[in-house]
């Protein structure tokens, strides 16, 4: 690795699939640790996470295969520093859900964000959907200007109180053509 004035030039990063023992527990507390710092959640925040992430690995479980949705972690220098997931829609059939899309600020700038995104939207084209559509909160600057540049458009817009916050809850959508 190369150093200049002590500041490390050069790491190894790689993404892969979230299926080793660990990986969800990283995933959730990231969650909880980097939303509370950065935006002032509460750990209900990671408790969300938490018991999404097991009810993905459960279901998939039951039916023995992806079916239900895959994750994906980014790793830098062998530690997890992001994640993003794609799960099917039940309540929309042909349509997939984006969750779970966070990266460490201190590994922005690798082009980390946008392979774990595009490594979802690629799943969801392989599956057929006619599109993706995820969740968000105003205010996500960095995830919102990488939504954008993949064609996402928000579509929904209220006011509420979750995770300790009062926030605005946005959908955005992404249709294939």
């Amino acid at each position: 690795m190369l150093e200049v004035s002590g500041v490390p030039t050069w790491h190894r990063t790689a993404i892969r699939e979230a299926d080793r023992p660990g990986d969800l527990g990283a995933v959730a507390a990231l969650h909880g640790l980097l939303y509370s710092r950065e935006y002032g959640m509460d750990t209900t925040m990671e408790a969300h996470v938490a018991a999404d992430l097991a009810e993905l690995v459960l279901a998939r479980d039951r039916e023995a295969g992806a079916g239900p949705g895959r994750l994906w972690v980014a790793e830098l220098d062998g530690g997890i520093v992001g994640a993003t997931g794609l799960t099917r829609s039940d309540d929309e059939p042909g349509r997939g859900q984006l969750r779970w899309v966070l990266l460490d600020p201190a590994a922005r700038g690798r082009g980390l964000g946008r392979d774990l995104l595009a490594r979802a939207l690629g799943e969801a084209r392989e599956r057929g959907y006619d599109g993706v559509y995820l969740w968000t909160v105003a205010g996500l600057d960095a995830a919102h200007h990488l939504y954008e540049q993949a064609g996402f458009r928000t579509t929904v817009e209220r006011e509420t109180r979750k995770w300790g916050i009062d926030t605005v809850e946005q959908r955005m959508d992404l249709t294939f053509g």
